[in-house]
């Protein structure tokens, strides 16, 4: 604890310096994540220009591995440009579920499992910071979607939120200890993230003991956020600290508060640094590129066309086999320092194609000429590649897609190929599920999502055998939009997000109600085949000791992916019918048998009890459950479990009700989840810093604010932001012009949109001034 500090001091930590430094004497560099470092070398509102860095797998694609050690490397990989580039925290990982396969920052996030996506979270963790570089584990919580993001409440029961949008953060923080925790911009039954007390204090009770810091321009109100346990504000400078020191000298804001806030920020600072700057072997990183994409690659279906071989006439079509999409975009995307392709990996290792455009990615609609050139080259073939993808106008942080269809040109080349009798493999390269319209009649299908700066060699060994295809789904594909459990409530208003589906999100609900999927959890295909035998189960002391034998049957080597789930079918309670517990990745050369080992505590058999405020176990019989994925179950034995008799849960199972073939949940449903009334929707007047620019068109000066948004989006100065984003966005957001608005400024124009009077527009006009950053 540093006391010897004055309080103007102690007030200066609570907001950044800059964009990505803290306002303190120690200077401490923050940099964009998590799949790459994304350091910006211009000014300017939005995503900026950066410099160049490796670009590793998303998470999206990662997340297929189910590899803790390779989220370990990963980890370390990162953390060796991090020293290089002088960086002592990076900007990840992100651990929200996916809710939905809409959400536009979805490649961002690992899952839509809490225990997958907080085990991998976890290691990623211990790899970066065993190299003494920081860590953020990011948002925090419930920011399952980009619509109306800094200004959305999303609505969840308390027994969903901890089971399914708060664990992965409890695995997270309590496996991998991270420096910094971010709140994210969304409020959570009523309250904003960046000043939600219960949140912060439900963190600190894991252990957490790093320092809580909103996401970039999230904070809402600072002086509430700061009394509630945020300790930092991001970007700076704000105009905060002065807010902060008057609330001090007021009496509304007790010193010692911003003393215990002060003593976080000092013991984090202390962390920092404490490296030596070295370059780091950028061969060394490809490489992991190259064998992470090649674990993460899923296969999804093969008709015995794969693997290739290096020597028979093929076709490759689509011109993400010459410009693949290797990334999202937003505040993730990095400056690729160099990426392949599928045509490049070819040519290294000559082997014979033919190839076409055959699309535009520019456009949806079908080019006759492509399509006719297309069908002329593959011609002859005996197999045709198909790369096929998301345009990235389509989503990313920021906006949503709006549907989960391919773009038609794609889906038309590919069914017009089928039809001529071509054997078409076709390859999709996207951050989310899409679907597959032709999947029935295509000979194979591989999921690479968006799989880093080695795309193009890690797609080549899978195709050709060089390696063996290990990927399994760490999210459902569903045969349609409508089947997602969260389709009708996802994005139907933007002040409001209703998790109507409660616990029941992603497999839980398309296994537990027999819901049919295009690719079930947990699928993948292989070229070796893995049996499974010898399952025992033991019950000793708090621990259940499962084990279990996996033997590669097949005639290549290969990497079987085993997964445990739990299930009760007598429970008295709502539960899914089964749930991921744990997981492993298992290499195993052509006729190799290995024992596979798992220890499960009392976390694998909870469930939130809301009335008792925490975690009880129900007594009763458990099914263990061994899979290839959440469909095939291989092994499966039981355990009684000692517990509680009498469980509690508002959420019933029979309060999931189809129409249409979409699932619904009633009104009068889900207030009895909530064991309240739903909220009522924020009124638009009187204005607030929370008042979208969409929302000021009720008003003079607001559509004035609404003509210039449009102007400024016409101009090259909002490098990377979707204009829904921007009029989406709450009239706080000035503060990204940070040389001129300060939370003065905001107030000050809040009141002046209310009352119109001379004077609130004399104050207004105070506060536009020319800051300079203020040395600590």
């Amino acid at each position: 604890m540093k006391t010897d500090q004055s309080l103007r001091q102690q007030a200066l930590m609570f907001e950044g310096k800059d964009h990505w430094h803290l306002n303190m004497e120690k200077d401490v560099t923050f940099s964009d994540g998590p799949n790459g470092l994304r350091i910006e070398d211009q000014d300017g509102i939005g995503f900026n220009h950066s410099k160049e860095a490796t670009v590793f797998p998303t998470e999206a694609c990662i997340g297929c591995s189910f590899d803790r050690d390779l989220l370990k490397e990963f980890g370390r990989m990162l953390a060796e440009e991090c020293i290089s580039e002088k960086v002592d925290v990076v900007l990840g990982p992100g651990v929200n579920i996916k809710r939905s396969p809409l959400c536009g920052r979805n490649f961002e996030y690992f899952s839509e499992d809490p225990v997958l996506s907080g085990e991998y979270a976890a290691a990623y963790i211990q790899g970066v910071q065993s190299m003494g570089i920081g860590t953020s584990l990011k948002h925090f919580a419930a920011n399952s979607r980009e619509l109306g993001r800094q200004v959305a409440d999303s609505i969840i029961d308390e027994r969903t939120l901890h089971e399914i949008y708060l664990r992965q953060f409890e695995i997270a923080i309590k496996k991998g200890h991270p420096w910094t925790l971010m709140a994210a911009y969304n409020q959570l039954n009523g309250i904003h993230c960046c000043e939600n007390e219960k949140l912060f204090k439900e963190a600190r009770s894991w252990g957490f003991d790093g320092i809580i810091l909103s996401d970039w321009g999230g904070v809402a109100d600072p002086i509430r956020s700061l009394a509630n346990g945020l300790n930092l504000e991001m970007p700076g400078p704000s105009g905060s600290s002065e807010l902060v020191e008057k609330a001090v000298n007021a009496g509304r804001l007790p010193r010692a508060v911003l003393q215990k806030s002060a003593d976080y920020m000092h013991a984090f600072a202390e962390k920092c640094g404490r490296y030596t700057v070295a370059e780091y072997d950028q061969k060394k990183h490809d490489e992991f590129c190259e064998r992470a994409a090649e674990e993460s690659i899923v296969l999804l279906k093969n008709n015995h066309v794969l693997p290739l071989k290096k020597t028979e006439k093929i076709a490759v079509i689509g011109p993400l086999a010459m410009h693949p999409c290797i990334q999202g975009t937003g505040s993730s995307k990095v400056n690729a320092k160099d990426q392949d392709s599928l045509l490049q990996a070819l040519d290294e290792e000559k082997i014979p194609y033919a190839y076409v455009q055959g699309f535009s990615m520019d456009s949806e609609n079908i080019d006759q000429d492509m399509q006719n050139e297309a069908l002329s080259i593959s011609e002859g073939c005996s197999k045709v590649i198909v790369m096929v993808g998301e345009q990235e106008k389509r989503g990313g942080e920021g906006f949503d897609r709006s549907c989960m269809d391919l773009a038609v040109n794609q889906n038309t080349l590919i069914r017009e190929l089928i039809h001529a009798g071509r054997k078409v493999i076709a390859v999709v390269q996207t951050g989310s599920p899409v679907t597959l319209p032709w999947r029935c009649e295509a000979q194979a299908i591989v999921a690479e999502y968006a799989a880093g700066a080695r795309s193009g060699a890690a797609l080549k060994s899978i195709l050709y055998g060089d390696a063996d295809p290990s990927g399994h789904l760490a999210e459902t594909w569903p045969l349609r939009s409508e089947d997602i459990p969260s389709s009708r409530y996802y994005a139907t208003d933007v002040l409001q997000c209703q998790y109507r589906e409660a616990i029941f999100t992603g497999y839980r609900y398309y296994d537990t109600f027999s819901v049919p999927t295009a690719y079930p959890f947990g699928y993948g295909l292989s070229y070796t085949e893995f049996s499974y035998s010898g399952l025992k189960i033991r019950h000793e002391e708090e621990t259940v000791h499962v084990s279990l034998k996996v033997k590669n049957i097949g005639a290549c080597e290969g990497r079987a992916s085993v997964q445990l789930y739990v299930g009760m079918k007598n429970s008295r309670i709502a539960r899914a019918a089964k749930e991921l517990k744990d997981f492993a990745s298992v290499p195993l050369q052509a006729g190799e048998e290995k024992e596979v080992k798992f220890a499960l505590g009392s976390a694998a058999f909870d469930y939130y009890d809301v009335h008792q405020h925490q975690f009880q176990t129900e007594q009763g019989i458990y099914q263990i459950m061994i899979g290839k994925s959440v469909q095939e179950i291989i092994l499966q034995g039981e355990i009684e479990m000692k517990g509680v008799l009498d469980p509690y849960s508002a959420i019933q199972k029979k309060m999931i009700q189809h129409d249409a073939g979409m699932m619904y949940v009633t009104d009068e449903s889900f207030a009895s989840m909530l064991e309240h009334q739903i909220p009522a929707r924020r009124s638009p007047r009187p204005f607030t810093p929370d008042t979208t620019v969409r929302e000021l068109k009720a008003c003079g000066l607001g559509k004035f604010i609404n003509a210039a948004a449009k102007k400024i989006l016409t101009m090259d100065v909002m490098h990377g932001v979707d204009d829904a984003s921007v009029f989406n966005a709450p009239i706080r957001q000035m503060l990204w012009l940070k040389e001129y608005y300060t939370w003065e400024t905001v107030y000050a124009a809040t009141d002046y949109l209310n009352h119109h009077g001379l004077k609130e527009w004399h104050r207004l006009l105070k506060t536009l001034k020319k800051r300079s950053v203020e040395e600590p």
